[in-house]
């Protein structure tokens, strides 16, 4: 299996091979110095990825249970609209109110819309909440606003691993062996030549 493996990595162009794990075509040219910073990056960025996404669901998991404690929220809800509903209403009277204001306001003459709207989108029964205190709603969005960070950092992260598998290719073609990137002087030619 292992001279498989070897067979394949030296068969490997060196741009595909930065495609797929940027550093490794670094790495096939015999610069390893290179190739462990292309690494680094990379592991640092699928690190950061993970790392960033587990705290801002732990975090958030935290706050809904806090939610639960304090405002009496159902517990069985997993849905973000219901624990974003918490944020921005200090009970769930509140927010019925509101939503009694959208349907009279989006089906001005149709009590039969309207009270459809206000079934689907209030909440009654296990789902109504009341805040104990102001701050502990204000600990609460706060709680959530670091979950969604943490989230919107994750969501770079990807961005950073395309990037870097860029650089990559960029470094492994203009710096690859000479005969195979160079400048075509040929009679009637003028310009940049690249072999695979």
């Amino acid at each position: 299996m292992l001279t498989i493996s070897l067979i394949l990595f030296q068969a490997m162009n060196p741009v595909f091979a930065s495609l797929l794990v940027p550093g490794l075509g670094q790495m096939m040219q015999g610069q390893r110095s290179k190739a462990q910073v292309f690494f680094v990056v990379e592991g640092a960025v699928w690190v950061s990825y993970f790392g960033f996404s587990y705290f801002g669901k732990r975090i958030d998991y935290s706050a809904r249970a806090f939610a639960i404690d304090h405002a009496g929220a159902n517990p069985t809800r997993r849905d973000d609209v219901y624990y974003d509903a918490l944020e921005d209403y200090l009970s769930s009277s509140d927010h019925n109110l509101e939503v009694e204001r959208q349907a009279s306001l989006f089906y001005p003459n149709d009590p039969q819309l309207q009270q459809e709207y206000i079934n689907t989108n209030a909440y009654f029964g296990d789902d109504e909440w009341a805040w104990d205190t102001l701050p502990n709603r204000t600990y609460y969005w706060e709680k959530r606003r670091q979950a969604r960070e943490h989230r919107r950092r994750a969501g770079f992260m990807p961005g950073f691993a395309i990037l870097n598998r860029i650089v990559s290719v960029i470094d492994v073609l203009l710096f690859r062996e000479q005969e195979k990137f160079g400048i075509d002087t040929r009679e009637g030619r003028i310009g940049f030549v690249y072999r695979f």
